[in-house]
C-alpha cells in the first residue's frame, strides 16, 4: 500500500497497511525517517497539502520543499485536503457534491467538491486565517496556545458540558472552563472570545449556497465544542479524514480530477531548417517542462545561459500556450526580470502555469490559463 501522509501544524497522520500513525509533527530533515519508518522506502507517499497553497507564490514554493524533503522516502504526490476529505466522505455516502469545511489550527478553509464516479473535483475555495484553532486560542490564552489546545483535547468531555450549561444559565459563565499554563479560563470567556470566529466560519461556509452539497467538518479545531454549532447539520468526519481520504486517493478507489493537457508551442532553427515542437508541460512537483533532457527556460528581460533552452514572452507580454489543442495564451507582463523554469500546478479556482524563479529565494510566479479560444 501507497504511504498516506498528512503532514499538519502540529500533528502529522501517516496511513499504512498497518494502521494509522499520529505523531507530533517532526523537523522537516527528520520527515523522510518517520516515513522510512513508518512506511519502508522507495514506494510512493501520497501527501495532502491545503489547498490554499495553490494559490500564492509562497505556498507553491512550500509544495516544491514537501516535494523534495519527502522524495528520500519515495516519489511524493500531492493531492490537496478537499478532495482528500470529499473522497474520503464520498466513500461514506456515496458521489455527489460536498461543501468541505476544514477547521484547523492555522486557519480554517471551506471547499466545494464534486465527486462523480472515482473522480474528484474541486470546484472553488476559500480560506481564513483568522478562523482557526491558533486565533481563537491566542485570543483566549495569549503565549499559551499549545497549552490551551492540549488543555481542550484533554478535557473534551467535561468543556462540553460546562459550555452547554453556561450558555444556558448566565451564573455558569464564571465557572472554570479550562487551565492553559497559569491561566485559568472560564466559560464565558470562551463563549465571548469564539463569537467572532464562528462567524468568521459562518461566513466561510455561507461564500457557497450548500443546497444539494452535503456540508462536511473536519480538522483538528472542529473538535472544539463551539465549532460544530456552527454547522450543526454537518457531517462530522473527525481530525484523520483527509488522511483518511488521502489513502483512498492513493490505493486507486479516488483519483483527483486530471489536469488539463497544457503544451507550449516552439518554434526553433534545427541543422539549418526552422522546425516546431510542442513541449509538455507537467503538472507534478518538481517536475517541469524540459527540451532535451534540460529545464527549458523563460527568460524575460535577461538573456539566456549559453546553450540552454529558452523561450521569450513576446512584444504583448505574452506566453504562447496551448490547452487541450486549443490556443490559451499565458499573459505574464508584469513578470520581474529573470530566467524561470515553467510547471503547470493545480489551483482552487483552475490550473496555473508556475513560473519558478533561478534566483534564489524568489517566490514562484503563479500565472492563470486563459479559457482556450474556440
Amino acid at each position: 500500500m501507497t504511504a498516506a501522509v498528512d503532514v499538519g501544524t502540529a500533528t502529522t497522520r501517516i496511513r499504512t497497511a498497518a494502521g494509522l500513525t499520529v505523531i507530533e509533527t517532526p523537523p522537516p530533515d527528520a520527515v523522510p525517517g518517520v516515513l522510512a519508518r513508518a512506511a519502508g522506502t522507495g514506494r510512493q507517499v501520497t501527501c495532502v497539502v491545503p489547498d490554499h497553497w495553490r494559490d500564492h507564490g509562497a505556498g507553491l514554493a512550500r509544495q516544491e520543499l514537501l516535494h523534495a524533503t519527502v522524495l528520500p522516502a519515495g516519489p511524493a504526490t500531492l493531492i490537496g485536503r478537499f478532495a482528500a476529505v470529499a473522497a474520503h466522505a464520498a466513500a461514506r455516502t456515496g458521489p455527489g457534491r460536498y461543501l468541505v469545511c476544514d477547521a484547523g489550527a492555522s486557519g480554517a478553509g471551506v471547499g466545494l467538491c464534486e465527486v462523480f464516479g472515482d473522480s474528484v473535483r474541486l470546484v472553488d475555495g476559500a480560506f481564513d486565517a483568522g478562523a482557526g484553532g491558533d486565533a481563537f486560542a491566542e485570543a483566549v490564552a495569549p503565549g499559551h496556545r499549545r497549552e490551551f489546545a492540549a488543555s481542550a483535547a484533554q478535557n473534551a468531555e467535561r468543556l462540553a458540558a460546562v459550555l452547554a450549561t453556561a450558555r444556558e444559565k448566565a451564573l455558569f459563565r464564571n465557572a472554570l472552563a479550562l487551565r492553559a499554563g497559569d491561566l485559568e479560563i472560564t466559560a464565558g470567556a470562551l463563549l465571548e472570545a469564539f463569537e467572532p470566529i464562528g462567524a468568521r466560519l459562518a461566513a466561510l461556509a455561507g461564500r457557497w449556497p450548500s443546497g444539494t452539497a452535503r456540508v462536511v467538518l473536519t480538522g483538528g479545531f472542529a473538535e472544539f465544542p463551539l465549532v460544530a454549532e456552527v454547522l450543526p447539520d454537518a457531517l462530522r468526519l473527525g481530525p484523520h479524514a483527509a488522511v483518511e481520504g488521502a489513502a483512498l486517493i492513493a490505493d486507486g478507489l479516488f483519483r483527483e480530477a486530471p489536469l488539463p493537457d497544457v503544451r507550449l508551442p516552439i518554434h526553433r532553427i534545427r541543422d539549418g531548417l526552422p522546425t516546431e515542437a510542442e513541449i509538455g508541460v507537467p503538472g507534478r512537483p518538481g517536475r517541469f517542462a524540459a527540451l532535451n533532457g534540460r529545464d527549458l527556460l523563460l527568460c524575460h528581460r535577461r538573456e539566456p545561459a549559453l546553450g540552454a533552452p529558452s523561450l521569450m514572452l513576446d512584444d504583448t507580454g505574452t506566453l504562447p500556450v496551448e490547452v487541450d489543442g486549443r490556443p490559451a495564451p499565458c499573459r505574464a507582463g508584469a513578470l520581474p526580470p529573470g530566467a524561470y523554469r515553467i510547471g503547470l500546478r493545480a489551483a482552487t479556482r483552475g490550473p496555473v502555469v508556475a513560473l519558478f524563479p533561478l534566483a534564489p529565494d524568489a517566490e514562484p510566479v503563479p500565472v492563470p490559463l486563459e479559457r482556450p479560444a474556440r
